[in-house]
């Protein structure tokens, strides 16, 4: 197996574990807020504070990444964020739940700005969408662990040992990328790097320049939120409305989402790859089109008052949604110069996650908990995430074209 390919395997691995330990919360919300003696808004508070610290780690580690070791910088935050996962089986109030969360969120922000950047110096940028396919694949299949497996050992052990179970594999492949060594930055790249020798200030001005990553970013911004509030609170939404069993509403929502982000995932990138030949903003009409076409399908998913409409309109919209996947994320690392890629994908985790998934999980949490907390309430809150995905596809859509224009300026 080629060097490249470890480094993929390894890194998509990572992502997967990933996935997994920020799942398995929404799995566990509702016996660990029982236990706990928690509100729906201190519940929806838990992924504000992962999330939070998480952004504003995440400037600081694209800065390193710049300058430092990047397989040590990972390997770092990997065993962090394993340690603060496996710590919150210990906890016994609020105050400390946080605090792990907190540190799981430093973790998660090495990872998240470090990865992408350190596979697309040994991906050429034509090759890039149907790669990453792979890398992105890891988020729904780490979600559906995180869903299924934490459901599954909360009903049988209990929800502290859900969290010992997720943080365990981190620890593992954080040794592997320790003993990595740091590809050469920007060697696969097509574009002419003019930052190269440029000032910190002149680098960061040259990103909020970029009207593709601006675009993307924007697009991003709108569908974390909605997902953000649709993956913390979905698995509730099946107790409380439809009285399913913790572990058997993991188990669904993780089945939904493995099948949904495999099959969408691999449409996403597929597609692009074999179009964007001849239609070089071929990733940003594709993904445009199924966000807008996802918005009417999560809105009467979690309207409907049957389960089996709900689970079946689930299915269309996390379809639609995971298609997005791959052409977006590929696109925004892609359209920006090795100098910069760390810091870009930084702010662009900054940004997704201060008006995206940091508000989100507990605006519908306060909104549900206002309207009375039941499962009619918990889905008239989720409503919110609709127009969220439907401006997420309008963003894109809007974006098409500016591909040239942005290849322009770097030459």
């Amino acid at each position: 197996m080629k060097s490249s390919q470890k480094l993929l395997a390894l890194l998509t691995a990572i992502n997967l574990v990933n996935y997994l330990d920020r799942y398995v919360v929404a799995a566990i919300l509702e016996p660990l807020g029982k236990d706990l003696h928690l509100t729906d808004s201190q519940l929806g508070r838990l992924p504000l504070v992962f999330v939070v610290v998480y952004m504003l780690a995440a400037p600081m580690f694209g800065w390193a990444a710049d300058r430092y070791h990047r397989p040590r910088l990972v390997a770092a935050g990997v065993a962090l964020w394993s340690i603060a996962t496996m710590m919150a089986a210990l906890v016994h109030t609020y105050p400390m739940l946080l605090f792990t969360r907190s540190l799981v969120g430093v973790g998660e922000a090495a990872y998240a700005t470090l990865g992408p950047a350190i596979l697309s110096d040994v991906i050429p940028e034509d090759e890039r969408a149907s790669k990453f396919t792979w890398f992105y694949l890891a988020i729904p299949v780490g979600s559906a662990l995180g869903f299924g497996l934490g459901g599954i050992v909360a009903q049988h052990f209990g929800w502290r040992a859900a969290f010992l179970v997720a943080g365990l594999p981190g620890l593992i492949l954080a040794g592997r990328m320790a003993q990595l060594s740091d590809p050469v930055r920007g060697a696969m790249d097509h574009l002419v790097d003019l930052e190269a020798s440029a000032t910190w200030l002149k680098k960061m001005g040259s990103i909020f320049k970029n009207r593709i990553w601006l675009a993307c970013t924007g697009s991003y911004v709108a569908y974390t939120f909605a997902m953000g509030a649709l993956t913390t609170w979905g698995p509730a939404l099946l107790q409380r409305k439809f009285a399913v069993s913790v572990g058997e509403a993991g188990m669904a929502f993780g089945g939904l989402a493995v099948v949904t982000g495999i099959v969408g995932t691999f449409l996403g990138g597929s597609l692009t790859g074999k179009l964007q030949h001849r239609w070089p903003d071929a990733g940003l009409w594709i993904s445009g089109l199924t966000l807008m076409a996802a918005a009417p399908a999560v809105a009467f998913a979690v309207s409907s008052g049957s389960l089996k409409v709900t689970y079946l309109l689930f299915f269309v919209g996390m379809l639609l949604l995971f298609i997005n996947t791959s052409p977006v994320n590929s696109l925004t690392i892609s359209c920006l110069p090795s100098s910069v890629r760390a810091s870009g994908v930084a702010v662009n985790v900054l940004f997704i996650h201060l008006f995206g998934d940091a508000i989100s999980p507990e605006w519908v949490g306060w909104r549900s908990e206002h309207l009375g907390g039941g499962g009619d309430a918990l889905a008239h809150a989720l409503q919110s995430s609709v127009p969220a995905i439907f401006i997420s596809g309008v963003l894109l859509w809007w974006a098409r074209g500016f591909r040239g224009t942005v290849a322009a300026d770097s030459h």
